[in-house]
């Protein structure tokens, strides 16, 4: 858990539209971090607002965003491995970003505000399938892992299972098994969007029902 008094790195806090940003900087190596922080600021909110308008969805407020200088200070002060480009805390209402100049480098800086945000807006979760259903959602829609590219990705046959497996393996710190089960993640996550809607997807975010498990395996026989 994050503490805002325990924030001694911070060198720069800008507050927007009823949002809080700080850049974290244990070392103050940033040359300029107040026109970093603008510049992600202004980024974010023109994103949340476009997001909230299209599920017609008023925005929440009171909300803490934090962007790090590096990889160490990410992983110091969101709790999160070095490896993950923004991580959202629903329990603070917290955002944790990686250096926003480094994630646009590598081209995903848009894709991982907007998959965060969608952490953000999602319906709350109320249940441990609804967790990883969020991220399967929030993956189909604003995908921050590389698409699948392997036919090879196998899935149980029963929605029991699946849902054993992901709430197992979501938690997983092994690299090579969290990817493929992005990837898997992604896969159900699209076809479920594109069979059955946004409205009903965010439904079983809520709180999935027995229809789950026929819809499952319809994606299921829909792959082999």
């Amino acid at each position: 858990m994050l503490f805002f008094e325990t924030l001694n790195a911070q060198s720069a806090k800008r507050k927007v539209e009823g949002f809080e940003f700080y850049f974290l900087d244990d070392w103050n190596k940033q040359k300029n971090p107040e026109r970093l922080l603008e510049i992600f600021a202004e980024k974010f909110v023109m994103e949340i607002r476009s997001e909230s308008e299209r599920l017609e969805k008023r925005i929440p407020q009171n909300t803490q965003i934090f962007i790090s200088e590096n990889s160490d200070v990410f992983r110091k002060y969101s709790g999160q491995p070095g490896s993950l480009a923004a991580f959202y805390s629903p329990g603070s209402n917290k955002f944790f970003f990686q250096n926003p100049e480094s994630l646009a480098k590598k081209g995903i800086l848009d894709t991982v505000i907007k998959h965060e945000i969608c952490h953000f807006l999602a319906p709350e979760s109320k249940s441990e399938t609804s967790f990883w259903m969020q991220e399967s959602y929030c993956e189909s829609l604003y995908p921050t892992n590389p698409k699948p590219t392997s036919v090879d990705l196998r899935f149980p046959w029963s929605w029991e299972k699946f849902d054993e497996d992901c709430i197992k393996e979501i938690q997983a710190r092994n690299g090579s098994k969290k990817k493929i089960l992005y990837q898997k993640l992604f896969l159900w996550g699209s076809w479920l969007l594109k069979t059955k809607g946004e409205a009903r997807f965010r439904a079983f975010l809520e709180l999935p029902n027995t229809e789950i498990q026929n819809i499952y395996s319809q994606f299921v026989k829909s792959r082999y």
